[in-house]
């Protein structure tokens, strides 16, 4: 598996023929869209054009001019300004009062099959029409679903695949292969008109040059301006131009940060005989509505485009601070994160995404119908991480603290790990143990009546005792002392001293699966990976919103700044009761993960 890589040339000859066609086949909902007389049949939106005065865009707030006034382009600069301020908490933008498309699945029969020959190689070009009653075969918008048209999607998908010359139609696969597929909808702007503005006509190109190579199909979807039509998509623009970033524009037009669907996806791959797909994607969005829709997704292939323009470093930038893409070489700093290996329980992330691309956009996390959020590698990535002695990153459930730990075992720490822990947490340093060991050692409860609200077990604090180099017991170097003597085989009561800086929680006999906390969690991570089972565990603390505690959203980015592994209390729950015990890993498990940890480092 490879990162796919893009290099501009000035000396490309467009894709003319190509791009004739997909205007032929594709704006017949313009047409349409013009002759009802434009989005005032929007219930949502509108345009007045009977006057000679410049155009003027309706929300449900009122009238604004594209042309913007002084006033106006004030007012959206105080906008986005406010909306910077809040980024942290609005990742996932959503507007409770726009329009809301279902993700459903949707009948696309097949129409017709052509050559495409371009510069970038011949290919074969399949269409689609998407059908609402097979009986009347009445053609319906990809948006449309439980009732609800979105006007602005058309109804022709078309799949793009390598001509292989031999003068045939598609070849369907073998039941096990996996093909790479590329999800990519219309840009108007870019394809057509050349706009440097994004990246979509970039994209494009990287994924044809991609199946050339490959193999695989890119399905080509009538969804400008992510999913809000043309129209609107240059009143967004306008927007912009004032000072919005992409999020906030489609927000202020009154719709959600993206308004596609992939509700005919499925039935296009049943007809292709596609079962599992490596979908190449720099988009959570993408990968959490295909997995509503049960498409088997056994690994994603990232999608860079290299050296961001003037003109689109900004929307390159909201998109990875945003809506959580893993895209490269925007700014300064490495903003590619490593890109989430997602999909039906088999595979996931082993950082954040945006990949960390987990990943999926979300505020908090929650068990998919397979019982995993992140997925099985993602708990096998940790599993790896704690065996060579790291930190990782544990998030509990959103309905529970929807907070994320740092985690280790115990008996790896030492006080580079331990200063980067304190550094990035509470500083409230915790050592989770089995509960007879901790009898051995003489740590009792702290209190006889605990009314913590999720029954943290604290002991009584410890450090080491001073035979073991230990003065004060509060620095880095000496508590990672006080960790590895509470995880020595060899240690006795006599080896701490009572009060201390470090504080043993007793954890549960069944581990997560009887309590869902990160006291269990150290432990079974530590079981799992072989090592003594005590592990030393700490609440992240927000670096973007001061004097909170670090959420999913924020943690994502955090992991894949400092490439910590994300994984989760329920994934990790999932994995145990699948595997049915707590011991170490098997020789079959650590060969399945350290195959996994080659297609990882492959895929980076």
């Amino acid at each position: 598996m490879h990162t796919i890589q893009h290099n501009r040339s000035p000396e490309k000859q467009p894709l003319a023929f190509f791009l004739l066609l997909l205007v032929t086949l594709f704006y017949s909902p313009i047409s349409a869209f013009v002759t009802a007389g434009g989005p005032h049949n929007s219930p949502f939106f509108g345009v007045s054009s009977h006057s000679s005065s410049p155009p003027t865009f309706k929300n449900k707030s009122g009238i604004f001019s594209a042309v913007l006034s002084d006033n106006t382009k004030a007012s959206a600069n105080d906008s986005n300004n406010n909306n910077n301020n809040n980024n942290n908490n609005n990742n996932n933008s959503s507007n409770n009062n726009s329009p809301k498309y279902s993700n459903k699945p949707i009948k696309a029969n097949f129409v017709a099959e052509t050559k495409l020959p371009t510069h970038l190689g011949d290919y074969k070009l399949r269409a689609y029409r998407c059908i609402e009653d097979e009986a009347q075969e009445q053609p319906k918008t990809m948006g449309q679903q439980s009732g609800l048209n979105n006007p602005f999607s058309g109804k022709e998908p078309v799949v793009i695949y390598k001509d292989d010359g031999s003068g045939g139609v598609w070849k369907k696969p073998s039941g096990g292969e996996v093909v790479p597929v590329r999800l990519h909808d219309q840009c108007f702007t870019s394809e057509v008109l050349g706009s440097q503005r994004c990246d979509c006509k970039d994209q494009l190109e990287l994924a044809m040059s991609y199946i050339n190579e490959n193999g695989g199909i890119i399905i080509y979807l009538q969804q400008e301006g992510r999913g809000i039509g043309l129209a609107n998509k240059i009143a967004a623009y306008a927007l912009q131009d004032s000072g919005m970033d992409t999020v906030d524009a489609n927000l202020h037009l009154g719709f959600d940060e993206d308004c596609r669907s992939y509700g005919v996806i499925p039935s296009i791959l049943d007809d292709l005989g596609i079962k599992k797909i490596a979908l190449l994607t720099n988009n959570p969005f993408k990968v959490e509505k295909l997995r509503d829709l049960k498409v088997e997704i056994v690994k994603t292939v990232p999608m860079l485009v290299n050296e961001p323009g003037v003109h689109n470093r900004r929307y390159l930038q909201t998109k990875v601070d945003r809506m959580n893409h893993g895209v490269g070489n925007v700014g300064d700093e490495n903003l590619m994160k490593k890109m989430m290996m997602v999909g039906g329980g088999s595979t996931s992330t082993s950082t954040s995404i945006s990949s960390v691309d987990s990943d999926i956009a979300v505020e908090g996390v929650s068990a998919n119908s397979n019982g995993y959020c992140f997925g099985r590698n993602s708990v096998l990535s940790a599993v790896r991480a704690i065996k060579r002695g790291e930190l990782v990153c544990v998030v509990d459930d959103m309905e529970r603290e929807n907070e994320g730990d740092l985690i280790m075992a115990s008996d790896a720490a030492t006080a580079a790990t331990m200063a980067t822990m304190i550094r990035y947490t509470s500083g409230v340093l915790c050592v989770a143990m089995e509960g007879d060991r901790m009898d051995e050692l003489a740590l009792p409860a702290m209190v006889v009546n605990n009314e913590d609200p999720k029954q943290t077990a604290f002991s009584v604090s410890v450090d080491g005792a001073k035979e073991h180099g230990i003065t004060t017991g509060i620095s880095a170097k000496e508590r990672a002392v006080t960790c590895n003597l509470l995880a020595g085989k060899n240690t006795v009561k006599t080896d701490l001293v009572r009060p201390g800086h470090i504080f043993p929680l007793r954890a549960r006999d069944g581990g997560v699966t009887e309590r869902d906390g990160h006291t269990e969690s150290a432990v079974d991570l530590s079981r799992l990976a072989g090592r003594p089972p005590s592990g030393v565990l700490c609440e992240i603390v927000s670096e973007e919103n001061v004097g909170e505690m670090m959420r999913l959203p924020e943690m994502r980015r955090f992991c894949g700044k400092h490439n910590f592994v994300l994984t989760s209390i329920v994934d990790l729950k999932q994995f145990i009761k699948e595997r049915g015990g707590l011991g170490a890993l098997t020789e079959a498990e650590e060969a399945e993960s350290e195959a996994e940890a080659e297609a990882e480092a492959e895929v980076l």
